[in-house]
């Protein structure tokens, strides 16, 4: 079940043998138990790493043409599983699969009368490496070659001021970029054929979202159902030391209960059961391939079953 910011607050008020209240703002007690019940949310979002903050997003563009290949991480945004970008041009020779391979265009499809030699458009992966090994990468283009430029980039975000030279390619879409300050992404290539700087349109990232917290009675917390009673251990235990000067011995006992099965469900997140785990060596039949969409013919690899 999922309480609001004032059951909570009334919760643990009650708890604490305070005064009733019909709103967060009706004395400072409960305010400041508002405010624990806000800091210990920040804190298991920030500990949990708890699926439901991950989410599909898009970078933030430079609009700058002098540095053509820099976006910028959002605000909110926690970290990045993986970048992708849409590769528009038609006349690539080479296409991205989704394991970060690639092969020639068109190697997929059947010639017929009728196909034609342009690349699909389509989003392919941009692996995201350690700034060194970025860095290293782009310092062996040759800065005399045509498709070859450059810009200065400068990092104020640690008020160390300083300006360095980044090389990039013009006539690609990006395979490889960096993250610096948590904030500068920076590509090695653009299509120049496409656009003048990268747009955002054309980013696709995974990551986690950090969700906001508003200090309203009806807010409810991005939590799944099962993690309020954590939440409200959390705050409780941390409301009885700081207004009341005492340990709450059952609500730590519960927090440790609680982050234990908060740890056990993000282990099996997305998982196949154990048991389907386990090898299978039984013969395959037709009806365990018709359960999964396939027949009895030919798969998508062109094999038999």
């Amino acid at each position: 079940m999922k309480y609001s910011l004032l059951d909570m607050a009334q919760d643990i008020l009650s708890a604490m043998s305070s005064d009733e209240v019909n709103s967060i703002s009706d004395n400072s007690e409960s305010l400041q138990v508002a405010t624990i019940i806000k800091n210990k949310y920040y804190d298991i979002v920030a500990r949990g790493d708890l699926p439901e903050h991950n989410q599909i997003f898009q970078l933030n563009p430079s609009l700058d043409p002098t540095q053509p290949v820099m976006m910028h991480v959002p605000d909110g945004i926690g970290h990045i599983e993986w970048i992708k970008y849409f590769d528009s041009n038609p006349n690539d020779s080479q296409q991205q699969d989704q394991y970060g391979s690639y092969h020639d265009t068109n190697t997929d499809i059947v010639t017929t009368t009728t196909s034609t030699t342009t690349a699909v458009p389509g989003y392919k992966y941009v692996t995201m490496l350690p700034v060194q090994q970025f860095l290293d990468m782009t310092a062996t283009y040759n800065s005399t070659d045509t498709d070859v430029e450059s810009f200065t980039f400068q990092d104020t975000s640690n008020n160390f001021p300083g300006g360095f030279t980044f090389y990039y390619k013009n006539d690609s879409t990006p395979n490889y970029c960096c993250i610096l300050s948590n904030y500068y992404v920076v590509f090695d290539s653009y299509d120049a054929t496409q656009d003048s700087t990268l747009q955002a349109e054309k980013t696709m990232c995974f990551g986690q979202v950090v969700p906001t917290f508003q200090m309203v009675d009806t807010f409810i917390p991005d939590l799944d159902a099962q993690q309020f009673p954590l939440l409200l251990n959390e705050a409780k235990a941390l409301a009885f030391y700081e207004l009341k000067q005492q340990p709450h011995a059952l609500a730590s006992q519960e927090i440790k209960r609680q982050w234990s099965t908060v740890q056990k469900n993000k282990s099996i997140n997305n998982r196949p059961t154990y048991f389907n785990e386990l090898a299978n060596f039984g013969r395959r039949t037709g009806n365990y391939y018709g359960t999964r969409g396939f027949d009895n013919k030919s798969n998508q690899y062109g094999n038999y079953a």
